[in-house]
Order: C-alpha cells, then structure tokens, then sequence
C-alpha cells in the first residue's frame, strides 16, 4: 500500500448515521430558533450544569448538535473521507468503540473539571458540542497510522499528516490557554484520549475494551493483532 496516496473512501456505515444524525438535529435546532422556541444546544449539547441536573444522555448526544452550516459541512466531510477509513481499516465494532471512548471520555472528564473548578461560573454552563471533537480523535489515529500521508492545511498547504495534526494541537492549546475557550479545552482532551488507545493499543485493558477479537469483512473470524507501518517505525496500528 502507498502510504503517500490519498482517496476518498466510501462512507461508512457507520459514519453514514452519524451524519444523518447530525442533519436531523441541526434542521430542527434551526426550525425551532426560526419559530422562536428554545435551543437544542441547551438540551442536547454537554455542560457540567445538565449532567448535574439529570441530562445523563448529553454524553452521548453533545456531538450531533451542530449550529453552524459551515460546521456541518466542513466537519461532515472529514468525518466521511478519514473516518470512513478507519473503519474499513479496524471494522466497525473497533471503530464504535473507539468513538464511544472518546465521546464519553471527554463528556466527564470535561464535566468534572468544570464542576471542581469552575463551579458557578460561565464555564460551568457552557455547553460543548458538535463533531469536531471527534473529528480531532480520528485525525490523531488517521496521522499515527499513516504519518506521512499528505494532507493540506486550509486546502492550500501540502503537508505530512503528522505536521498538520501538530499545528492543530497547537492551535488548539493556543486558543484554549488565550482565549478561554471551553471547546478548544475539550478537542485537546478528544486529541489526548486518541492518542493514548492508539499509543498503548497492545495492553490488554485496551483490547479488551475494544474487543479484540471480531469478524472482519464478512471473510473469516480473526484476531485482532497489531503490524507496523510500511517504514516499520512506530506507531502501531490495528489490522
């Protein structure tokens, strides 16, 4: 396999209710402001101050709302051409469990920060939400299985997937540390989680909770078992 080459794969299945998913509630969240009711987000999106009031399931429901076209569509699209390959890459067993990690890693994690240190403030009501949390995830795992796949910052600069995922983070960190901005804080926690299943993928805690064994592509029952790169450096990656 080239690693260098890029294409578009088809959407997965799973990726494909995701999207729908996230269509449906942006429609309503935008029939609803239309008509003057309330907010999705206020419902739907993750804050310390919902979970502590009985909204359980905005840990799984924060990143389907989107509030913002450009969002939906600059966020759909990623979520199609990497996401769709990392689950024909792990199958989708691996792959939902991968998101749900991060979904639900980042949803507490945030919440109790908030809730321990900035009770009673703004950030203590602030909703996260949307797919880029997600989407950070699966660039992290995308760039340390295929480092030097080329991708291009803003559409215009070609670079390795590795550099581009670097300047992200940084980003990232930058807006969270001078900007306080509650989002930048959770995509770095989505970025870390990533990280570390696909850094520490061979402990045993990891694969158990990933399943390690699965039947891939309809074609035998297998093993899931770990191989290297092309250049055999790390990062190892599941096949």
């Amino acid at each position: 396999m080239n690693q260098y080459q890029f294409s578009a794969p088809p959407l997965s299945k799973t990726n494909k209710i995701i999207l729908i998913a996230t269509g449906v509630c942006f429609l309503l969240n935008s029939i609803l402001e239309a008509v003057g009711a309330f907010n999705l987000l206020s419902i739907l999106g993750l804050s310390s101050s919902g979970l502590m009031s009985g909204l359980i399931f905005q840990l799984l429901t924060y990143p389907f709302v989107e509030v913002k076209i450009m969002g939906v569509l600059f966020n759909s699209l990623l979520l199609w051409f990497i996401g769709s390959e990392l689950e024909s890459l792990w199958g989708t067993r691996v792959y939902v469990r991968f998101l749900l990690i991060n979904i639900v890693g980042v949803g507490l994690i945030f919440a109790l920060m908030n809730f321990l240190f900035f009770y009673g403030t703004v950030f203590y009501s602030t909703p996260i939400h949307g797919l880029t949390g997600i989407n950070f995830a699966i660039l992290i795992a995308y760039a340390l299985i295929y480092p030097n796949r080329q991708m291009s910052m803003m559409m215009i600069f070609p670079m390795r997937s590795r550099t581009f995922c670097w300047i992200l983070a940084g980003i990232e960190a930058y807006m969270a540390l001078f900007s306080n901005l509650a989002a930048s804080w959770a995509h770095l926690l989505a970025m870390g989680i990533s990280y570390l299943i696909i850094r520490f993928q061979t402990q045993p805690l990891i694969k158990n909770v990933l399943n390690a064994s699965f039947e891939k592509k309809k074609r035998s029952r297998s093993h899931l078992h770990v191989v290297k790169d092309e250049d055999q450096k790390p990062p190892k990656f599941w096949q």
